[in-house]
């Protein structure tokens, strides 16, 4: 009797038993959700530096807003799993909505604190954006006994292939609204800012009818955690990726992924685009832009299903990439007539592809490799996103396109090969390598990775260091800052700021030697650092070990 007594007569079922989540409608609610958001966000950050121009307000303000984003992202990976995937996603949107409507009333008391919080709320949608995609193409893929890499790159499509569509949407919707006025000003734009401030909050509330992804979310929540112990925890989980050296492979990737957006942002459009289509033509070619990065975010996904699709996806969009800028250092000329109209939208959606596979298969790489973490993962991958993103918008009013051209090019190599040595010889993607790769010495192979990927590290470091100087220099020798009243004069900077010297312009002129002086000063700052260590012994007990 008193067992009869303590058994319940109803068993409670848990929801996820009672009510099996829906995979893909989750996945088509946050496509929804993102591209409302987004085409209304896209539109204003390519309107910042042409709309508010008074002392570079909106260039500045971005520049703040990806340096912002790039040191949030170090946190953002515990708040995610503090808050969860759908109440972070929530969340998020908050700072794209502030920042929007900062732009009713722009001024420095504005703009600034909200690209401030922007840069916060961006670290954490994005990598609760990674975590809950992951996350629901893991669960279908249990849930229907399908192939795990093929559902990650599915969904990946999707969701790439419709936030694509932002740019086409949100820049025809401009393109509709604004009007020239006379004196050269715009108008229309408080009507657009109220439009885009409605759709963000139509995707808000989108946001709300997410799923929760699964029980581990609300322990997050619920568990009583103090901050001494979560940022333990957070130092904990990123020094355990940063030595993990599949993440030190994938790194030069991610930031090769932002240098490429930036370069549409910050370099396409004013140096292609407008010398041939100007300023109205703008809008027209990011939405060429826009459309074919959508058609190749959805054909990458479709034909990702593991490692070795990865790798050939990947290899191609790289080379797509190669192509153009070996192309616009070399060959490449502003020219008049159908030509001319057709060869910047031409650059512009072969960019586009390169663009949505470098987005679809990042992100199905890190679900694939670092299913233990995918918050650290996505968090690392908004972080040198972010930071690339922000060097560019400072750095590129003081070098020229092809210094541009030059360093995407660098990176895109060193990330590439960086690439493919994580998927060929740590990951093994393709069968047929491994007899070749047996045949190489491997003891010595963890040392050989640490010691090239932190020597490219410190050498780009060194180089960007070794450049400031001489970018002081052409600042303060640029036309616009001189006190010389000589036709034709130069004036050299003193220690002194009173004291002015003027030569005639002749005597300074470009060098080739100005690219190689940099990288050659770096590796040899490098390897000297190298010798040292090695003359410290702090190499031997790791020698001893492998041996």
């Amino acid at each position: 009797m008193a067992t009869d007594e303590e058994t319940p007569l109803v068993v409670e079922e848990s929801p996820s038993q009672s009510q099996p989540l829906n995979h893909k409608r989750d996945v088509h609610i946050l496509c929804w959700a993102f591209l409302l958001i987004f085409l209304a966000y896209g539109a204003v950050q390519n309107l910042e530096s042409t709309i508010n121009t008074e002392d570079d307000l909106g260039t500045i303000s971005l520049g703040i807003l990806y340096v912002s984003f790039a040191i949030f992202s170090v946190v953002a990976s515990l708040v995610v799993k503090k808050l969860g995937a759908k109440n972070a996603l929530v969340l998020g949107t908050s700072g794209y909505w502030l920042f929007t409507a900062a732009n009713l009333k722009p001024s420095w008391y504005t703009m600034v604190p909200a690209s401030l919080y922007l840069g916060f709320a961006a670290s954490i949608i994005w990598v609760a954006e990674g975590t809950y995609l992951t996350s629901a193409a893991h669960s279908h893929a249990n849930d229907c006994n399908l192939h795990e890499g093929t559902v990650i790159g599915k969904f990946n499509g999707q969701f790439w292939g419709m936030f694509a569509l932002h740019q086409l949407v949100g820049n025809l919707v401009t393109l509709a609204m604004l009007r020239d006025e006379k004196g050269g000003s715009t108008g229309g734009t408080t009507l657009l800012f109220i439009v885009f401030l409605g759709s963000m909050t139509l995707g808000t509330i989108l946001m709300c009818f997410l799923s929760k992804r699964n029980g581990k979310e609300e322990r997050l929540q619920d568990s009583p955690v103090t901050f001494s112990s979560s940022v333990g925890s957070l130092l904990k989980s990123i020094l355990n990726l940063l030595l993990d050296v599949r993440i030190l492979l994938v790194i030069p990737l991610m930031a090769y992924s932002g240098l490429q957006q930036a370069f549409v942002w910050a370099e396409y459009t004013k140096e292609i685009v407008k010398p041939t289509l100007g300023e109205r033509g703008v809008g027209g070619a990011m939405a060429v832009y826009g459309l074919f990065d959508a058609i190749s975010s959805l054909a990458a996904g479709r034909l990702t299903s593991g490692l070795s699709s990865i790798t050939l996806i990947v290899s191609g969009g790289a080379l797509i990439h190669l192509i153009v800028l070996l192309w616009l250092l070399l060959k490449y000329s502003v020219s008049g007539g159908l030509l001319g109209t057709f060869l910047p939208l031409l650059i512009g959606a072969l960019w586009g592809i390169g663009d949505g596979v470098l987005n679809t298969q990042l992100s199905a790489l890190l679900g694939i490799l670092f299913k233990h973490d995918l918050e650290g993962a996505f968090a690392q991958l908004k972080l040198w996103q972010s930071a690339s993103i922000a060097v560019i918008f400072f750095i590129s009013t003081s070098i020229s396109l092809q210094t541009m051209l030059i360093t995407m090019l660098v990176a895109l190599c060193i990330s590439v090969m960086g690439f493919l040595f994580l998927t060929l010889k740590v990951e093994k993607a393709f069968s047929f390598c491994e007899s070749l790769i047996q045949e190489l010495p491997r003891p010595r192979w963890p040392v050989l990775i640490y010691a090239a990927t932190w020597t490219a590290i410190l050498t780009v470091t060194v180089a960007v260091a070794s450049f400031s100087p001489e970018l002081a220099f052409v600042s303060a020798i640029n036309p616009a800052s001189q006190a010389c009243r000589e036709a034709g004069a130069v004036r050299l900077p003193l220690d002194i700021p009173s004291a002015v010297f003027c030569f005639p312009g002749r005597l300074f002129k470009r060098s080739r030697l100005d690219m190689f002086v940099p990288p050659v000063f770096a590796a040899v700052i490098v390897a000297g650092s190298a010798c040292v260590v090695k003359a410290m012994g702090l190499w031997e007990s790791e020698d001893e070990r492998l041996l």
